[in-house]
């Protein structure tokens, strides 16, 4: 058994080793239909004006395993255009990345219930790296970790999004910019990079009276690593309450809920595991929670209820 105070270290060599080369492995939510703009700047507005908060705690009890949190605002939408924020924060051991984005979606009509949607994202990610947190086994000087310092850089990205009534497809680039992590030295060389990836993402609903199924399916791209696969499928009972399960093409499998109610307000939890554990690490459950607001049907519903109100008195 590896002893608990050095998983941090064997995270941070898995995930940051800077004399290899970092894939850019953003999180994986199993409730992405929440979060699909945060790859996808197209998807921004698609479905309203909505507040969204997401939080993800990957294998819960390991000190120092990876945690996510983000915050979304979609604006409501003005001559066609849909403006929305983003705030994202990735930790995972002795690093805290903390993103800002804006998007800015355009939406083309094609027919009466058919959008195609084209969106841009701009901004910047700072990687704040504590060497200092590292469980260091010796306490002489090395000199590749001098190299291993804070930085900054700036985000840039595009994607389109296509809706019809009862499917979506969708490709996007969260980050056109293959990012060099750290400056060479005289004596080392390093090859750690922050790569761009494609994000594919597509769903449709099949509807039997009260009930409607849901699949959503996303693809990734990730450079020199295999691509990720992941699906969900769930059960909706007139869009108030569902159940679902998802998959990852890395064994790892998901069950949720989610509930929503007239005023817009919805929340969800997910429990996702490993189907092959092959450690005492990947034994440990992933946990993730949503909370979203749409803010259109809170309009409505207090539209209604004003007239209702009024209707009363009358």
């Amino acid at each position: 058994m590896v002893k608990k105070q050095y998983w941090g270290l064997l995270l941070f060599l898995a995930f940051s080793l800077p004399f290899d080369e970092l894939k850019s492995q953003e999180a994986s939510f199993i409730f992405n239909r929440t979060s699909f703009s945060v790859f996808n700047p197209a998807f921004t507005g698609s479905e309203g004006s909505i507040v969204s908060f997401n939080r993800r705690s990957q294998w819960n009890n390991v000190e120092g395993a990876p945690r996510t949190n983000f915050l979304i605002y979609h604006l409501p939408k003005k001559n066609n255009v849909q403006l929305g924020f983003t705030a994202q924060n990735d930790r995972v051991f002795i690093e805290n990345k903390t993103f800002f984005t804006l998007d800015y979606n355009y939406q083309l009509q094609l027919s009466e219930n058919r959008f195609l949607y084209l969106g841009l994202k701009g901004g910047g990610f700072y990687n704040d790296i504590d060497t200092n947190g590292l469980g260091r086994i010796f306490n002489e000087f090395n000199p590749a970790l001098s190299l291993v310092k804070s930085y900054f850089t700036p985000v840039i990205g595009v994607g389109a999004h296509y809706k019809a009534p009862n499917y979506f497809i969708g490709v996007g680039i969260p980050n056109l910019f293959n990012n060099k992590r750290f400056e060479d030295s005289e004596v080392w060389e390093t090859n750690a990079s922050d790569y761009s990836f494609l994000h594919f993402s597509s769903g449709f609903t099949i509807s039997v009276g009260d009930f409607s199924l849901n699949p959503v399916f996303v693809y990734r791209t990730l450079r020199d690593s295999p691509n990720l696969f992941t699906s969900t499928f769930n059960l909706a009972f007139k869009e108030k309450i569902s159940i679902g399960a998802g998959y990852s093409n890395n064994d790892n499998l998901a069950l949720f809920f989610t509930s929503k109610n007239k005023w817009g307000f919805e929340w969800g939890y997910v429990y996702e595991f490993s189907s092959i554990a092959l450690s005492d690490v990947t034994k440990e459950p992933a946990h993730e929670i949503m909370i979203r607001i749409n803010l259109d049907n809170k309009s409505k519903a207090e539209e209604e209820q004003l007239t209702t109100s009024e209707d009363n008195e009358e």
